[in-house]
């Protein structure tokens, strides 16, 4: 059985450090990207994320880029 995949859908999420809360651990607030181009590359993805995140207040705690594939046989 061959399972072949399709990217439906692709999307950028901005992590930032949002303090800390009563036990001291980090708090992390999310700003996500729909829409990315199916054909952008990590590392443009990666720039992108840099740039924008030199636009904001928070510090910048990780980017994720988040491919989904729908599945077929």
């Amino acid at each position: 059985m061959a399972v072949t995949g399709t990217v439906s859908s692709v999307q950028m999420v901005l992590l930032f450090q949002d303090g800390v809360d009563g036990k001291g651990n980090v708090k992390l607030a999310k700003k996500v990207y729909k829409n990315v181009a199916k054909t952008a590359k990590p590392e443009d993805v990666y720039e992108v994320a840099k740039a924008l995140a030199d636009l904001q207040m928070l510090s910048l705690a990780g980017v994720q880029h988040i491919i989904a594939n729908d599945l077929a046989e």
